[in-house]
């Protein structure tokens, strides 16, 4: 369900969008609504396709960095090990990844009927090139508390909705995948329910550690404290190391200080309450134990 960077604004970079990209956004929105023929998206040696409607090629073109942290980070893990891929929409961020690490074991978990069906084939576009890739696609809904929901969404990304009763039910990712021997990385972005994810997820990130990657993007109060609270469960998990990227993939901050993060989430709820001037809408956390810290060391010094 990724790939949200809010389309109002997906022109802005600093202040007010100039006339000029503001226009060229709405027109390129336009003849995409009405338009039903997929966008063939190259990479290095594969291409993928996205829905007409789909707004990631706008997106890179505009903001270079632009989920371009997670394939990066890819090409640091070693052969065997396994990437979590929760919110894989249609394979874009996997395909990103796949292009700067062929060994690794991929699993990619969406819920949405029709992003998952774009997965499949993706997932078989990508293997014509790098036929030894390892990919295990679920299709299903992570989380723990947040369940009875429908999904809801254009231009590529879809958000929960919570429903009174119906709907989708969600499968915490402890039971999805209990067997698996060793997870690297785990990647979440579904649009605002990511700390559900992870308070799913705490026996695979005690027994492995993993190195965390996920959204923080919160429209309402129990969200906010949602991410507050497992802020706080991962710290005690012990994770010490946290970088903050905007939601143009900038890294804005490395710190071990919790309050400093408590802080930067009081900054982005002034702005969704109106009390404060619209920069940026969401973060991407990156979280790590102390183990990691000399490999993203690194991996921060040559993300360019």
């Amino acid at each position: 369900m990724d790939n949200d960077m809010h389309t109002r604004e997906a022109t802005h970079t600093c202040g007010k969008p100039s006339l000029i990209s503001r226009l060229s956004s709405k027109i390129f929105r336009r003849l995409r609504k009405y338009s039903k023929l997929p966008i063939n998206y190259k990479y290095k040696s594969f291409s993928i396709n996205l829905p007409a409607h789909h707004l990631l090629p706008e997106y890179q073109k505009t903001n270079p960095k632009y989920d371009r942290f997670l394939p990066h980070l890819t090409r640091y893990i070693n052969p065997s090990e396994t990437i979590i891929d929760i919110g894989a929409n249609i394979g874009d961020s996997l395909a990103g990844m796949a292009e700067q690490n062929t060994t690794a074991h991929y699993i990619c978990i969406e819920a949405d009927d029709s992003f998952y069906r774009h997965l499949e084939e993706n997932v078989k576009k990508i293997k014509t090139s790098i036929n030894h890739l390892k990919v295990t696609t679920i299709k299903a809904l992570v989380g723990k508390n947040i369940s009875n929901v429908s999904l809801d969404g254009q231009y590529g990304t879809k958000h929960a909705v919570i429903l009174n009763e119906g709907g989708l039910t969600s499968s915490p990712l402890d039971e999805l995948i209990p067997n698996e021997s060793s997870v690297r990385i785990l990647k979440s972005d579904v649009d605002g329910f990511d700390y559900d994810v992870l308070d799913s997820s705490m026996a695979v990130i005690n027994k492995h550690k993993p190195i965390l990657f996920f959204e923080c993007q919160f429209d309402h109060e129990y969200q906010k404290t949602g991410y507050l609270h497992t802020l706080r469960t991962l710290e005690q998990a012990g994770y010490c190391d946290w970088i903050i990227f905007d939601n143009f993939g900038e890294v804005l901050i490395r710190t071990g200080d919790m309050s400093i993060i408590r802080q930067l989430i009081s900054y982005i709820w002034q702005q969704n309450t109106g009390r404060s001037t619209r920069t940026i809408y969401y973060y991407d956390i990156l979280a790590i134990q102390k183990e990691d810290t000399l490999l993203i060391n690194r991996v921060l010094e040559e993300y360019k």
